[in-house]
């Protein structure tokens, strides 16, 4: 009897064995998933062979990818030249149609082979109808006396139609000068001639003491080689939006159509915070 309840419970426990080590093992580890490259494109590192201006990164589905552009962000307006882009890397090519505007109507701008020239026009009516081209490159309002409506009236050296008493050597009260042939309807006088006020003056400063003063960079008037009132040439250099003659004129270091224009990443500048042209700073990094 002992023997055979000895085998029951050795049989017993012989069978519950296999459940017991079913149920004590830890479940198998789930399959190994690498976490993926990136998340934002910030996550990923532009190649040192390409240009960032001709390219970008991109995350997609966790992967770094990356985007080449068929054209630059960034063209320098006006040098006769149109920046392309080619497997990420920057190509200049001649662009005639890229010329560069000075914003004077009295010259053609145009691409030669050296690059861009701003060329003046022979004497003409101005595009603007009101005056004429001087074949200097300036806008008058006469070039020959005929150009005068009123057959009293000759063309002075400065491009004016002003009354005949103004090359008699004389001093007519009547009409206004302040010195022979100067001031009032006449052309303006020089430095250190008499003035009445800043148009008898061809520096639009007329002194104190009455007399026709030199051109300085606070006279709030435009005067010598300023391109804007007190800006320019010899001068601070002009804000946006202010009349200019080059890119030194302006403080973006950008001039176009005769005004300085805003600052941006893509002007072909450096400029503002830039580490170079275009790059850096606020604007993408540099390559």
């Amino acid at each position: 009897m002992n023997t055979r309840r000895s085998f029951v419970t050795a049989l017993g426990a012989l069978m519950s064995a296999p459940l017991w080590v079913a149920c004590s093992d830890s479940p198998p580890p789930p399959p190994y998933e690498p976490p993926p490259e990136c998340r934002t494109a910030a996550d990923c590192a532009l190649p040192s062979d390409v240009d960032p201006r001709c390219s970008q990164m991109a995350c997609i589905d966790g992967a770094c990818e990356l985007e080449l552009f068929e054209v630059s962000r960034s063209q320098y307006r006006g040098d006769c030249e149109i920046v392309l882009c080619h497997d990420g890397r920057r190509v200049l090519e001649r662009d005639d149609e890229d010329v560069w505007d000075d914003g004077n109507p009295c010259t053609d701008d145009v691409c030669e082979p050296t690059g861009p020239f701003n060329r003046d026009v022979p004497p003409s009516p101005a595009p603007s109808g009101a005056g004429f081209c001087n074949g200097y490159g300036k806008e008058v309002e006469c070039v020959y006396d005929a150009d005068c409506a009123d057959a009293a009236l000759y063309c002075s050296i400065d491009g004016n139609c002003v009354p005949l008493e103004c090359k008699n050597g004389v001093l007519d009260d009547d009409i206004g000068e302040t010195d022979a042939d100067c001031g009032g309807r006449c052309d303006p006088c020089r430095i250190t001639q008499p003035c009445n006020d800043k148009y008898d003056c061809i520096t639009g400063v007329c002194g104190p003491d009455g007399v026709c003063s030199v051109d300085r960079c606070l006279d709030r008037v435009q005067n010598g080689n300023e391109t804007d009132v007190d800006c320019g040439y010899g001068c601070y250099p002009c804000a946006d939006g202010y009349k200019c003659r080059g890119d030194e004129t302006c403080e973006s270091g950008v001039c176009f159509g005769g005004k300085c224009q805003p600052r941006t990443c893509s002007d072909g500048r450096r400029n503002g915070d830039e580490e170079d042209a275009d790059c850096g700073g606020d604007c993408p990094p540099c390559n």
